[in-house]
């Protein structure tokens, strides 16, 4: 089986570092609107971003090329520009580059009030935004809201809600689930219109046909200007897979809500069409960093896909394309694991625990309810696991399996063994675990556990000392328990910060740390900035901030004060800095690339910064990473940044110029992750003269030289 900084700037101004980098892989669809955009090419509004489509080439853009936001309802072009509507009505345009959106207006965010897909339409300079209970209207000239109307003929908008708009002129059309009307507006001065709010303004239609973009969709045919269209794969058991045709230069895009194709006018084939390749995942709940760095993320719907930033392996399904769908978020779920070797564990609820090789391309094992495994079956033949983490040496992995009279552990050896700690929890449900191995070698295996499978049930954390079963016949027995309480509901994740040796667990609605030394889960006193939030899931970096995704408000990093557990400074990235969606079903940070990763249902967000890398091991033998000094020659107008990386933490860098002056030093969080990057100016802000450069890298007891030639 296959599967295929913020820049700092300093107070006069000389940016010398690169700014952090956020990045998204999105599925965009369902499509909601589209309209022409270029000679060649169509503009479509989705729930994974706004994405420009032609013959050649698919560009989705996101929350991080300035929409703030990534699901969006309404696209419109005109003269003026081209113009979208998000799902909460964010208004943006793009900017002259074409590559790039401005926000012109976020206000209607705060009613908290969904607007109506294809539902904004143009009058002149007017935008008019249908929502579900209101009807909006921006002048795109002031990027400004006008006003808005929430009652039009005998009912409020709030029970009589808008579903479509149009524009004939001078005159707007509304369609609503009662009936449709029209109005005359006076577009080049509807501020001072003192009766656009007077219902009675409005014209009742008699036959709300009469207007062309309300009459019904007919789901039986195909038009395409005056040919109606017949070839069979535009339909499906749902009727037609086109709902808009588009005019473009060579011929006809072909768009519905999960469809893009092009009708040539001259050509064979005569349609083709035109799938979205850069993201084919899904829906994803569960990631896992990799060891070689990147990802590994596993959908709803049964898929296994590997990525880096740089684009995906091509996920495939696992065991015949079943997933956890419902269970994924409804417990949780985090059921996939990595060894170093390779070796990757998959669950599927209910049904299989599964073993791979070779970074998840092979399956080697299967292991069924039905085979009459240890592992306990919580409805017959039905085992469930909410959690799975690598076995402490490594040979394997360990998960816990629910049951009525109390969870078991179990222990998947990468040959295939299956040993179970049978019915050891007190609880019938397990969660999150933590395995790690202590002074006398012994395996120390802490796992969450509840009274029932729901997020809200209460629970605690039990902490399991096994002798290793190497020396102990293979067998996971013979074991020592000790319960903490102190938070609930029940913990749903857990992550051991190993640069403060410290254990944090959240549940649905609290943070908490472990303390031994008072048998008990203790929850932070000072978290200033979390007040009301759901958790969902847990990380840690390589300088041991806490990362903590969320429903609905993105993701915050934690830091400990002066190294106390109880006084954590917050800091909040959400939509707005480049989260595909506030809502965070996974984060898993990878040290090696130093990208923070955030599993979305819409896609996947990515947060590239230097200090979450792992420099400790660069300049040894077991570095990944090597010692690089680019790009030479360095020319300051045509790149960036000179980039010296591949070294620890404490380096101090310096730059000397050919005569041996000092140009610049690096030091502290100047060098975080073991990189550098310079502009190519001196501390006055000039650029340095052309020439030859060096570079004295003092790593502790290594020291690293070169030069590098700078060209105007």
């Amino acid at each position: 089986m296959k599967f295929s900084l913020i820049a700092i700037v300093l107070i006069f101004t000389v940016q010398l570092f690169a700014a952090d980098r956020w990045g998204a892989f999105s599925d965009p669809f369902p499509i909601y609107d589209v309209v022409p955009y270029g000679d060649n090419g169509i503009m479509l509004a989705t729930d994974g971003g706004l994405r420009f489509r032609t013959l050649e080439g698919d560009r989705v853009f996101l929350s991080h090329d300035g929409l703030e936001t990534s699901a969006f309802y309404s696209v419109v072009s005109s003269p003026l520009g081209t113009f979208a509507v998000s799902e909460y009505g964010i208004v943006v345009a793009i900017n002259g580059d074409g590559t790039t959106w401005r926000v012109l207006n976020r206000s209607y965010v705060k009613n908290n009030v969904r607007a109506v897909p294809r539902g904004a339409v143009l009058g002149k300079n007017i935008l008019v935004i249908a929502f579900e209970d209101r009807l909006a209207f921006f002048d795109l000239f002031k990027s400004t809201s006008l006003l808005t109307v929430e009652r039009i003929g005998n009912y409020p908008l709030q029970m009589n809600p808008l579903r479509q708009l149009a524009v004939h002129g001078d005159t707007l059309y509304v369609k609503t689930e009662r009936a449709s009307y029209s109005r005359v507006m006076d577009w080049d001065n509807l501020a001072s219109d003192i009766h656009l709010s007077d219902a009675a303004s409005w014209n009742l239609l008699a036959a709300e046909n009469a207007v062309p973009e309300f009459a019904p969709w007919d789901s039986t045919k195909v038009v395409a200007g005056e040919e109606i269209l017949t070839e069979s794969f535009l339909f499906d058991n749902n009727g037609c897979r086109v709902r808009w045709t588009v005019r473009s230069k060579d011929g006809y895009f072909l768009v519905g809500p999960y469809t893009i194709l092009f009708l040539h006018d001259q050509g064979t084939p005569r349609i083709v069409e035109l799938p979205y390749e850069r993201y084919t995942l899904g829906e994803a709940y569960e990631l896992q960093a990799m060891p070689m760095g990147g990802i590994l993320a596993a959908s709803v719907d049964g898929k296994i896909g590997y990525a880096k930033t740089t684009g995906w392996r091509e996920p495939e399904y696992v065991f015949g394309g079943l997933g956890n769908g419902f269970n994924a978020y409804s417990a949780r779920m985090k059921v996939l694991s990595v060894l170093p070797d390779g070796t990757v564990f998959n669950h599927i609820w209910g049904f299989v625990y599964q073993i791979f090789s070779h970074w998840g391309t092979e399956l080697e094992y299967s292991f069924k309810p039905t085979d009459g495994y240890c592992f306990d079956n919580y409805l017959e033949n039905f085992p469930i696991s909410q959690f799975v983490v690598p076995a402490p040496d490594n040979s394997g992995f360990l998960t816990a399996t629910g049951s009525n009279s109390g969870y078991s552990i179990v222990y998947f050896t990468k040959n295939g063994d299956v040993r179970c700690a049978k019915n050891i929890g007190k609880e019938p449900v397990p969660g999150p675990m933590y395995a790690t191995v202590d002074e006398n070698g012994s395996w120390v295996i802490y796992v969450a556990s509840k009274q029932g499978t729901a997020l809200a049930d209460l629970g605690g954390v039990d902490m399991y000392v096994f002798p290793a079963p190497r020396s102990n016949g293979g067998e996971l027995s013979n074991g020592t328990s000790k319960t903490f309480r102190g938070i609930n509901p029940a913990p749903l994740d857990m992550v051991y910060d190993s640069v403060k040796k410290r254990l944090w667990i959240v549940s649905m609605s609290n943070l908490a740390y472990l303390d031994t030394d008072r048998d008990s889960l203790i929850v932070p006193s000072s978290t200033n900035g979390l007040r009301g939030v759901e958790y969902t899931s847990i990380d840690a970096d390589v300088h041991g901030n806490i990362w903590v995704g969320t429903t609905g408000h993105g993701v915050y990093r934690l830091t400990q004060k002066k190294s106390s557990p109880d006084t954590l400074s917050v800091v909040n990235y959400n939509s707005r800095n480049g989260l595909l969606s506030d809502n965070v079903s996974d984060v898993a940070i990878d040290a090696v690339d130093g990208i923070a990763w955030f599993a979305h249902e819409r896609g996947i967000s990515y947060y590239q910064r230097n200090d979450l890398k792992d420099a400790s091991a660069n300049l040894t033998d077991s570095t990944r990473v090597l010692f690089r000094a680019y790009p030479v020659p360095f020319r300051p107008k045509e790149h960036a940044f000179f980039i010296i990386e591949g070294f620890t933490e404490n380096a101090v860098v310096s730059i000397y110029n050919r005569g041996g002056a000092l140009i610049w030093t690096f030091k502290g969080d100047e060098v975080l992750g073991g990189r550098l990057e310079w502009n190519g100016r001196d501390k006055s802000g000039k650029l340095v003269a052309p020439g030859v450069y060096y570079y004295v890298v003092n790593n502790g007891p290594k020291k690293k030289k070169g030069k590098f030639i700078i060209v105007h």
